[in-house]
């Protein structure tokens, strides 16, 4: 049957274009170049880096600062092998002593009671020894019931009231002048019967009294702070 007609089927595959003919292309539109895009990636880059570079310099900007690895009470010295080194921000040589200022603690003695692990400041140290000039430090025993059960520690502030025998032989209490201000310097432990030995650094105006209060016995009372 012919396919000729008005059923005849025109072929519109690209294929059957003749050779030698030329596509037809619509007008060519010349390519944006998106600068500011590839400024601003760039910037983000930058940023990035210097905020990477400024953490890992921090990280890294250490300075080495004293700190103590066992207790120094008030009073004693402080040795080389009493402190250790521990790497904090520079910035906090405003409070704590640089292990490149040793000197300046070490040999000094202690202006209060510091514990392990306590960052040392130049504060924590005297130069002023235990006794100073004007001052005595006298041991005086005293036995159970005679000081504060919680104990007496360095640097405590206490009154001593001395003892004396009566004629029945029984103890009592002195009025008067037999009381004197002290501040405890360091006690022993308590031996068999209870009773601690306190070394007490005491003026040299109480010395009579502290002899008394040594001889005879004395109790010790724990006085607040002072305002």
């Amino acid at each position: 049957m012919s396919n000729t007609g008005i059923f005849a089927v025109t072929n519109t595959d690209s294929t059957t274009i003749e050779d030698g003919a030329t596509a037809v292309r619509g007008p060519r539109v010349p390519r944006q170049r998106r600068w500011w895009l590839l400024g601003a990636s760039l910037g983000v880059i930058i940023v990035s880096v210097a905020g990477t570079v400024g953490v890992v310099s921090v990280a890294w900007d250490r300075e080495p600062m004293l700190q103590l690895v066992r207790d120094v009470s008030w009073g004693q010295p402080i040795s080389d092998a009493d402190v250790t080194t521990v790497d904090l921000d520079p910035g906090a040589r405003r409070f704590v002593v640089a292990d490149a200022d040793r000197g300046r603690v070490v040999g000094q003695i202690a202006a209060t009671n510091l514990r392990a692990g306590h960052l040392l400041a130049l504060s924590d140290v005297t130069t002023q020894a235990v006794p100073a000039g004007g001052q005595q430090v006298i041991g005086v025993r005293l036995t159970l019931g005679r000081y504060p059960a919680r104990g007496l520690a360095p640097n405590d502030p206490v009154e001593v009231v001395g003892l004396s025998e009566s004629d029945s032989g029984a103890t009592e209490t002195v009025t008067g002048g037999a009381r004197f201000r002290a501040r405890v310097v360091q006690a022993s432990l308590p031996d068999s019967e209870g009773a601690v030995v306190v070394d007490l650094l005491i003026d040299s105006s109480a010395a009579e009294q502290a002899d008394a209060a040594a001889a005879g016995g004395a109790l010790v009372k724990l006085l607040g702070p002072t305002r």
